[in-house]
């Protein structure tokens, strides 16, 4: 925002009322993926905002080329960036074009930064080759394997889950608009509003094309997600699923509102404020404000820093067990936390660790088997219809592990 518009306190309004939104701070201390896609989503605008004010080709190449790289690494963490990227890549390319620097060889160079940095999925095959996690997402050692993984087909390829009904794309586009004055508060979607209606403002107040860059991302991502997003929100579970998603398109709409902010300062500057002490306080003041109503706002039920409650269960379940024990989970909270205390922190290795979820998928078994010494498997896979699939598959259920594994 500083470099498009050179206002500081549209920079720290963005920051501000995204950091401290509900969402943005519940998933940054939580070991999920939605932070880490929140910092690529915030570079590859922060390189497309320093690509769109460099002067010179060779700095253009050079900002293009570590961009290319950054698209590649942010799609090993999150998917849905990809939606962002299918931006980026068009409008960069068309910029490189009609400046007349998009050779032949430059485009070669701008694909392999790009599977340069697609390089962290070579990790998948060979762990999976290697087999010795003792936790593990699938068999990547074939190229069907591997793709089941990357398109997630266990769990539906552009959808949050597979066989769900949900709500219509209207209600959808309605919850995350609600949503976003839940979460940013209204005057923030003013001001980015605000930073759309300055394209059509002179030339001069004009802050950047990248403004269009960036509405343009929204609306795609937003009408893309509401398309695809197969879960019923009306729904309180569903709806702490799909929230999560609604970051990505918030860190846009902050920015929005800071170039907004810059813009109504702009305009400021042209009137009788101009030179005179008001102008800046009438600049900073909206911005510290929005900045401090978030923190007011979300602090209290935002702050986790004495919340033991999943370490505390997870501990009390695994020193509750017997010496030897089989423990069989099922769901997220309790197999993620007793998990990470079995393997990440070597409390109780004497128990095993058996999802049962897992045992549905064909991979478990074969991969994982290795690393439950003591546990038998009276079969290829658990099923709740005990008996042979077409393909001589034998199946288990619940009752005959549990006889063959008193």
């Amino acid at each position: 925002i500083c470099r498009l518009s050179g206002s500081y306190a549209g920079g720290i309004l963005a920051a501000g009322v995204f950091s401290f939104s509900r969402l943005t701070w519940q998933w940054s201390i939580t070991a999920e993926v939605f932070s880490l896609n929140n910092l690529f989503v915030g570079l590859l605008m922060a390189l497309t905002a320093r690509f769109e004010e460099a002067s010179t080709a060779k700095e253009r190449s050079k900002i293009s080329k570590l961009g290319a790289f950054c698209c590649g690494l942010s799609l090993c963490n999150q998917h849905t960036i990809v939606l962002y990227v299918a931006c980026v890549v068009p409008w960069v390319l068309s910029r490189l074009f009609r400046k007349r620097e998009l050779s032949l060889g430059h485009l070669l160079k701008l694909g392999l930064c790009f599977l340069a940095g697609l390089l962290p999925y070579l990790y998948l095959p060979a762990s999976s080759y290697l087999n010795r996690a003792r936790w593990t997402w699938g068999d990547q050692t074939t190229f069907q394997g591997f793709l089941t993984h990357f398109l997630r087909e266990e769990y539906g390829t552009f959808n949050l889950a597979k066989s769900e009904t949900g709500s219509s794309m209207g209600e959808m586009l309605l919850f995350q608009l609600v949503q976003m004055k839940s979460e940013l508060s209204l005057p923030v979607l003013a001001l980015a509003l605000m930073a759309c209606v300055s394209t059509a403002l002179p030339k001069k107040q004009q802050k950047s094309p990248v403004i269009w860059l960036f509405t343009g991302m929204l609306c795609l991502y937003s009408l893309f997600f509401a398309w695809r997003a197969n879960l019923d929100i009306t729904k309180p579970l569903f709806l702490g699923v799909v929230e999560r998603f609604w970051l990505q398109s918030s860190a846009v709409v902050a920015v929005l509102a800071g170039l907004g902010l810059a813009t109504l300062a702009s305009l400021g500057r042209s009137t009788v404020l101009e030179g005179t002490w008001l102008l800046p306080c009438l600049e900073w003041l909206p911005a510290l404000a929005l900045v401090a109503s978030q923190l007011w706002a979300n602090y209290s039920t935002c702050d986790q820093s004495n919340n033991y409650v999943v370490d505390k269960f997870a501990r009390n379940v695994l020193s509750s067990m017997p010496a030897g024990a089989v423990i069989l989970l099922r769901g997220d909270l309790p197999g993620n936390a007793l998990r990470y205390l079995h393997y990440c922190e070597g409390m109780r290795p004497d128990v095993t660790l058996v999802d049962q979820e897992m045992m549905t998928y064909e991979w478990y078994l074969p991969k994982l088997a290795k690393h439950l010494p003591g546990v038998h498997f009276p079969g290829n896979r658990w099923n709740p219809v005990e008996g042979t699939l077409p393909d001589r598959t034998l199946t288990f259920n619940l009752h005959r592990f549990l006889k063959v594994n008193k």
